[in-house]
């Protein structure tokens, strides 16, 4: 998740992931002239749909439980679609449509908490998933380990004293309820091949999209993001690739020719190895301030979808990109931000984060499980950031959306 820090999250002392601006992170080393004009590729069509207000779970379970990842959604049976969304404790989401859900009171995923680095299974988040017609799920798991909850600091915390990786966890009850695919830290999906450092700033793989398959390979994509640079690993946004789902370790990075990078555990490498077949290739025209927070296949574009949300400068707007090939991506553009929505929604808002784009008609239409297809007219779900959890709180924003086909021709002229 982007790490951010809503008005509200430091005084609950709660985690909250994608969203704590980085007054440290460095800028990006270069800007883009198509990133000052928004697209007209993809437009809002109406106005939002609450899917979620946070407020309500709190006055109902007397919890504060709030959206901290983008949404992600897959379907069991016929008709019973799941929502995964929250934080490090993880309430399932049940309803009939992709806009209409009921969050239990009760935890299907708490967070380990274990203060060993080399566990990679502290602060964990529930995220990316994709459903198997068995009931059995398998999700991406965001992990944080912030040093300073873990007496591991001797500075002001973050962005120092962090470093992130990402696990995997495994259902068998359509995701009811969770474990870690493998005893932690055989779980580990990716991380940079370093040790912890609480000398570096925030660094590590985390913040992955949806997992996306691509119907020319068979392959399952996922993007991931690193921070700051630390070592030889830039940082930015790498592309992985498997066709194992339910191995961890079977997942392979971009080296810039091939996915040949291998993601292992720094604590189980000798010091002095190489560390150069663990390097992933980042994507070069997206600046280093942004996450690719989901992918999609448009079967209207034929293209692969990135939606992106940044940090400082470009922290006010959502972007997009679009792919042949899930390697090389159009340079991104401004799609959406705060302004356009009504004035009852934007009062609301103190910032936005978590863009996905969500087609109601992937499974009814195209059979998509998983909802990593859309069409014409999808979904931007975003998250709103409030005031205080006990007023406005934050909210889980459904926008209808629809591309035009004639601008991405033009702007590929």
């Amino acid at each position: 998740m982007l790490k951010a820090l809503d008005s509200f999250g430091s005084s609950l002392n709660i985690f909250l992931p994608l969203c704590i601006l980085l007054c440290f992170i460095k800028t990006a080393s270069s800007t883009h002239a198509d990133q000052a004009k928004t697209s007209s590729l993809l437009s809002p069509i109406g106005d939002p749909i609450d899917v979620w207000d946070s407020v309500d779970t709190w006055k109902r379970c007397k919890i504060v439980d709030v959206p901290d990842i983008p949404a992600r959604i897959y379907v069991e049976g016929e008709d019973k679609i799941h929502m995964i969304e929250g934080s490090t404790h993880f309430y399932p989401m049940l309803g009939n449509s992709i806009f209409n859900f009921t969050r239990s009171c009760k935890p299907a995923w708490n967070m380990t908490g274990d203060g060993d680095p080399a566990m990679f299974s502290a602060n964990e988040f529930l995220d990316s998933a994709i459903a198997f017609s068995n009931g059995t799920v398998v999700a991406l798991i965001h992990t944080e380990f912030p040093g300073n909850r873990y007496n591991m600091c001797n500075s002001t915390a973050y962005p120092l004293c962090w470093t992130v990786s990402i696990g995997l966890a495994i259902s068998s009850d359509h995701g009811l309820s969770w474990s870690h695919a493998r005893p932690p830290p055989n779980h580990l999906m990716a991380a940079v091949p370093y040790v912890y450092d609480e000398t570096q700033l925030a660094y590590g793989w985390g913040d992955p999209s949806n997992i996306v398959l691509n119907p020319k390979d068979g392959y399952y994509y996922v993007a991931m993001w690193n921070r700051n640079q630390i070592g030889k690993q830039k940082s930015g946004i790498c592309i992985a690739r498997t066709r194992e789902l339910l191995d961890p370790s079977s997942w392979r990075g971009w080296d810039g020719r091939g996915f040949s990078t291998t993601f292992v555990s720094p604590y189980s490498m000798d010091p002095k190895a190489p560390k150069d077949q663990h390097i992933c290739t980042v994507i070069e025209n997206i600046p280093t301030l942004c996450a690719a927070l989901s992918m999609v296949w448009s079967v209207y574009l034929e293209k692969f979808v990135m939606t992106i949300g940044c940090f400082d400068e470009l922290s006010k707007s959502f972007y997009i990109s679009t792919s042949d090939d899930l390697i090389h991506w159009t340079p991104m553009r401004p799609f959406f931000d705060a302004d356009m929505v009504p004035p009852r929604v934007k009062k609301m808002i103190t910032s936005i984060s978590y863009p996905s784009l969500l087609d109601p008609l992937a499974f009814s239409s195209r059979g998509d499980r998983n909802f990593y297809t859309i069409g014409k007219e999808p979904y931007l779900f975003w998250v709103s950031l409030g005031h205080s959890p006990y007023t406005d709180g934050r909210h889980l924003w459904a926008s209808p959306m629809r591309f035009n086909r004639e601008e991405e021709d033009l702007s590929n002229a």
